[in-house]
């Protein structure tokens, strides 16, 4: 249990190390800077000196709009530098300011160029964190004005990039986010499996809390958007609020149920349930009220606030009870609680909007989950040590037992699947279906089968990355594994510590050199003697499983080819046919089939004999392998009647490679005489009322049929 934790404490400090390293990165990159970022203005508010705006004749029209002194409305003048930059990108933060006006001066009147607010977009934003951004090229040589309005007092930051220099900036922030929300999607994932395991309801609430309160997350980043069918999550002021009271309501149910409060703090439980209650408030509000007041939200905000000191005051009650829950709920919901304060603070406009007070929210949630998810393996490993040991010793004595009465039933089951799959995929299933059903009895990490036969290693495992992880092991421990192979005794590999967890399981099988099973386990990994039957009754298995397989696919080539022309035979052609025809109705593609007949057969071998038509039929099958598609797919239907199916080919396109066939047909020479033969085709299509393959070869039958009652030496086609 210690070497876990350990390893993952490790994993985690890993993880907010590359973190904090990114936003390091972000924050100290000195070359991405923008082109300006000073640029006067004039409070519209103020009736004071308006000398520097005299030049605009209907300056009026914008101080009418707003003149609350506690609202926000600025008009900028941008600086002429921006002419000197080829592309010239206008960012205005915060991104949740109400209102951003681009003005242009033409003979004294203020003209309107472009107007952006924070959910007027219908598609996905350029630029992350729904900064108001303009692109300036186009005017880049007229007078500009911005204007900002906000409902409250804010300060603006408006800054002139360079549009390739922002964009880079936009794409590291990007980077950092993608790394936040899949840490804690993954945690999410592994919360799930605690669940799973223990059946307490407060691990499924902290996966509803961090769930939603991802969601919220992501939408109020602006990463939600790279997930377009995703985005209606986040594409208005209510769908946000919405989510964000949702998660707090689903966190202080999980406060509750975590921390049993109820019990063990039964008066801070009543002040949990009123927050609780004014969540379910507010949720109900942005549902029934759009778009959601501004007081409503900043209600909302001031209720988080008023929650913070009595997360304090009930974690410190706990903790000096010794509550070791207590312990972890106040290492996982320190750092997300202030920097929660902070983000109130900082849309009141109490403290600045930089990249710590703007960001850090998201930083800590992956924090707060890594942390709380560290407290629950801690559980879970403990109630796991509390497993009685004999009952485990006589589940491992089963084992053998168990294997020798179910192996008929997974033998059988390779064998349907096999029937089933593609030869060259024949090694994939069996080791795939092998090591499902061993990881029912055996835990580890991964595992391969691996033998070796006239010098050549053959190493199968369940995905390339692990054949290749494999591989590398038995080029670095080859002679240790073979020696440990000889004695025919399962041991853990004596090697470097990137090894230390490889256990070799020898298989005895004749006609080969060695051959054993490999498996990844853990340290306390600590097998007994009827596990070790166990493992080596099933390595041996696999390992004959597999040395078959190369002749069951020699028999299912066998049984699927036409012993004359070596194509497919009615069987084998009938059933890709079906495959094909399921595959394009699927995909939406085009799909022909052809019949072909040779005209006459009969008075061919009459005339010349079956070695002939015998010729006749090869040659014919080497020009339908040579001037057809090579995804096509030739079977001989039978006697002399072939069917080609050609996937992604209309009955037109069809026809035109089916000429070629025809033309290219040439007389056989015959003990001096010469064999003319022709043939008749007929074509049909995939089509929208096709209803199955019947269709479609009923429909190319009848089209044969015509070209043979038309005078054969014919192609026609299905109508």
């Amino acid at each position: 249990m210690i070497g876990r934790l350990h390893y993952a404490t490790i994993a985690i400090s890993v993880l907010l190390v590359a973190i904090l390293l990114t936003a390091s990165k972000i924050v100290t990159k000195e070359n991405l800077v923008p082109l300006t970022t000073t640029t006067s203005y004039h409070d519209l508010n103020n009736r004071g000196n308006t000398e520097p705006l005299k030049r605009i004749d209907n300056l009026e029209m914008l101080s009418t709009a707003a003149t609350d002194a506690n609202t926000t409305n600025i008009l900028y003048r941008l600086p002429s530098s921006i002419q000197q930059s080829e592309y010239p990108l206008l960012i205005v933060k915060p991104g949740h300011l109400n209102e951003s006006n681009l003005y242009q001066l033409n003979n004294g009147q203020l003209e309107l160029i472009s107007q952006s607010t924070r959910y007027d977009f219908e598609a996905a934003p350029e630029f992350m964190g729904f900064q108001h951004s303009y692109k300036l090229h186009a005017h880049a040589k007229e007078e500009l004005y911005l204007q900002v309005k906000h409902y409250r007092k804010v300060a603006p930051s408006v800054e002139v990039w360079e549009y390739e220099t922002f964009n880079r900036v936009d794409n590291q922030y990007n980077q950092l986010f993608t790394a936040i929300f899949f840490g804690i999607i993954l945690l999410i994932l592994v919360n799930a499996f605690f669940y799973l395991i223990i059946k307490r309801k407060e691990y499924l609430l902290y996966i509803f809390y961090n769930s939603t309160f991802l969601i919220f997350l992501m939408g109020s980043t602006g990463y939600i958007y790279q997930f377009p069918a995703l985005s209606f999550l986040a594409n208005s002021k209510n769908a946000l609020f919405i989510f964000l009271c949702l998660s707090m309501y689903a966190l202080y149910s999980f406060t509750q149920a975590f921390l049993s409060t109820h019990k063990l703090a039964p008066v801070e439980h009543k002040f949990l349930n009123f927050f609780r209650v004014s969540m379910l408030v507010f949720f109900a509000a942005g549902f029934i009220i759009s778009p959601v007041p501004q007081l409503i939200v900043s209600m909302a905000n001031l209720t988080l606030v008023l929650a913070f000191p009595l997360y304090l005051w009930l974690v410190i009650k706990l903790l000096r009870q010794g509550n070791r829950q207590a312990f972890f709920f106040a290492l996982a919901f320190a750092l997300l609680i202030i920097a929660g304060v902070c983000r109130i603070f900082a849309t009141f406009g109490i403290l600045p909007m930089n990249f710590l007070f703007s960001h850090g929210f998201a930083i800590a949630s992956l924090l707060e989950a890594t942390i709380f998810t560290l407290g629950l393996a801690d559980r879970v490993l403990q109630m796991k040590a509390q497993r009685d040991s004999a009952k485990k010793e006589f589940l491992e004595s089963t084992q053998a037992y168990e294997l020798q009465k179910n192996f008929s039933t997974l033998l059988n089951n390779i064998t349907q699947k096999l029937h089933n799959t593609k030869s060259q995929d024949y090694e994939t299933i069996v080791v795939s279906t092998f090591l499902k059903d061993l990881r029912k009895r055996i835990k580890f990490v991964s595992a391969a089968a691996i033998y070796q036969m006239d010098a050549k290693v053959q190493i199968y495992a369940a995905s390339a990355q692990e054949r290749q992880k494999f591989s590398q092991v038995i080029r670095d421990n080859s002679l240790q594994i073979k020696r440990i192979c000889d004695l025919k005794t399962p041991k853990r590999l004596e090697a470097d510590i990137i090894y230390e967890d490889m256990f070799i399981i020898p298989v005895a099988m004749r006609g080969h050199e060695w051959s054993c099973l490999v498996l990844e386990v853990d340290d306390d990994f600590r097998p007994t003697n009827s596990m070790l039957d166990f493992l080596q009754h099933y390595a041996t298995e696999l390992t004959r499983c597999l040395l078959n397989i190369e002749s069951l696919r020699l028999i299912k080539t066998k049984a699927e080819t036409d012993d004359l022309t070596r194509l497919l035979n009615r069987g084998a052609i009938l059933e890709r046919l079906e495959l094909n025809l399921v595959k394009a109705q699927r995909n939406k593609d085009d799909l022909a089939i052809a019949f072909v007949d040779v005209d006459n057969f009969k008075s061919v071998n009459d005339e010349f004999g079956h070695e002939t038509g015998d010729r006749c039929l090869k040659n014919l099958a080497h020009l339908l392998i040579e001037e057809l598609p090579q995804n096509s797919v030739i079977g001989r239907y039978g006697g002399d009647e072939f069917l080609a199916i050609l996937p992604k080919v209309n009955k037109l396109d069809a026809k035109h490679f089916l000429t070629i066939v025809s033309d290219k047909i040439i007389p056989m020479i015959v003990e001096n005489k010469k064999c003319v033969y022709t043939i008749s085709i007929g074509i049909s299509e995939l089509k929208a009322d096709t209803k199955d393959r019947l269709q479609l070869i009923r429909e190319a039958d009848k089209a044969l049929y015509a070209s043979k009652d038309k005078g054969k030496n014919q192609i026609n086609l299905a109508h």
